[in-house]
């Protein structure tokens, strides 16, 4: 039997263009848990932030309680499970439900292990296909850590309870023993386990993001750079030389845009920032990071060992940060610059002194409690607790608040005389902001 043999006509041709304004800024979200047709677009977000370096994303959701199908008893008993029967004596920040009732639920990313190269967003206008390549694809899952923040409340109930109740102390035996000397395999093995993996999660800081409703006016204005700006640039594979190719999708000279502090959305490509003088360099890792150590601002610029280069470095990085605890944060007068608005009307020149003064506290301990910074600045406790969220991550158990990373000792044994340079500079910091804050008590 013989087929015929049939030719496929081309019915349609359709450009395609390559976006590369959003280029390794994109996340795709999924909600494997929702159905299509019903979305969080009409839902309230409360908060979203992110830990770009661990892509992990969190989105805080208001729940309707006022719906038919809402249980108002249950949602008021785990908020008592959580928080303990007297959260109302406590302050907001330190209950996780603001009000009497679990009124929220919180989402929480899920990397999928798909091979992001194959994947890009695409949109179609007039007859013409524009595609972006995507950072990473992400499914958001709820997160029931609410039960675990229980159990642990239960279980430091029930432990205080037989502490209390306990009369006599009896003898145990102890075992004593001796830990083996890593190996450079048993090293290996604990940088790859669960627990070291974890740690470096966590040790990473929220930035907190501003959420914005699709088919807002800022959502309409973001969409316009999923379109290429440039449609007569043509990039043909087959026509150029391995260089010149490379060269069109990674340029030499980028003009990098001016960032700002904490917007994850502002990156800016390795190669970009290593082509800049070094002054440059060291201001936008400072400004993008707020809080880094030496050692990660020397990977993220040019790969020099020398310890000349070394000490260039700190000279320049003196001149946008302050030593706090061996690591480096931007300067008060730079994260607070002349142009910036509070919303509460505070000057710049009282929050400057206040994140002085906060961080002064952190140069003398790696944990402050909120009591020992209203007795000493008098500015708004919401002003106050923005300063905090930058440079700190609440305890609740213990309700202090810890410096944002671990102390960086190596960098305090190596450089001992900007360590002792630095002290000086916070001693007369700290003498000129009670000077301040008591003109104004």
């Amino acid at each position: 039997m013989k087929t015929e043999k049939i030719e496929d006509k081309v019915v349609l041709n359709i450009p395609v263009y390559l976006s590369k304004a959003l280029q390794d800024q994109l996340y795709l979200l999924q909600y494997p848990n929702r159905p299509q047709n019903f979305t969080y677009d009409d839902e309230t977000i409360l908060q979203a932030r992110i830990k770009p370096i661990n892509e992990l994303i969190e989105l805080e959701v208001g729940l309707r309680t006022r719906t038919p199908v809402f249980s108002r008893s249950k949602a008021e008993q785990i908020a008592i499970n959580v928080d303990g029967a007297f959260r109302h004596e406590k302050s907001d920040e330190d209950n996780y439900y603001s009000g009497n009732m679990m009124d929220k639920l919180v989402l929480t990313s899920v990397k999928n292990h798909l091979d992001i190269r194959t994947a890009a967003l695409g949109v179609m206008s007039d007859g013409t296909f524009h595609i972006t390549s995507l950072k990473s694809i992400i499914s958001m899952k709820p997160s029931f850590s609410y039960l675990d923040l229980a159990e642990n409340r239960s279980q430091k109930d029930q432990k205080s309870y037989v502490e209390e109740n306990k009369t006599e102390e009896t003898a145990k035996r102890v075992t004593v023993r001796f830990e083996r000397p890593e190996t450079d395999r048993s090293k290996d093995l604990k940088e790859k386990s669960y627990a070291s993996l974890q740690k470096r999660l966590q040790s990473e800081a929220w930035i907190n993001l501003n959420y914005n409703r699709y088919g807002s006016e800022r959502s309409d204005f973001e969409s316009r750079f999923l379109y290429c700006s440039h449609p007569e640039e043509v990039i043909d594979r087959f026509l150029l030389s391995d260089e010149e190719f490379l060269g069109y999708l990674i340029p030499k000279n980028v003009e990098p845009e001016c960032v700002n502090p904490g917007l994850p959305a502002n990156y800016m490509s390795l190669s970009a920032l290593k082509s800049m003088p070094l002054e440059d360099q060291v201001k936008i890792i400072i400004q993008k990071a707020c809080v880094a150590s030496f050692n990660e601002i020397l990977c993220l610029r040019a790969n020099k060992n020398s310890n000349e280069d070394h000490i260039s470095v700190v000279r320049v990085i003196e001149q946008h940060a302050v030593l706090v605890q061996g690591n480096w944060v931007i300067k008060s007068e730079l994260f607070y610059p002349k142009d910036y608005s509070s919303e509460y009307n505070v000057s710049n020149e009282l929050l400057q002194r206040a994140r002085d003064c906060i961080l002064y506290l952190f140069t003398k301990s790696t944990t402050i409690n909120r009591s020992n910074i209203t007795e000493l600045i008098n500015i708004p406790a919401e002003e106050i607790t923005k300063i905090l969220k930058g440079v700190a991550r609440f305890k609740s158990g213990r309700k202090t608040w810890d410096f944002v990373v671990p102390t960086d000792n190596n960098f305090i044994k190596k450089y001992p005389d900007v360590v002792q340079r630095q002290k000086m500079i916070w001693q007369l910091r700290y003498e000129n902001i009670l000077q301040t804050f008591k003109k104004i008590k």
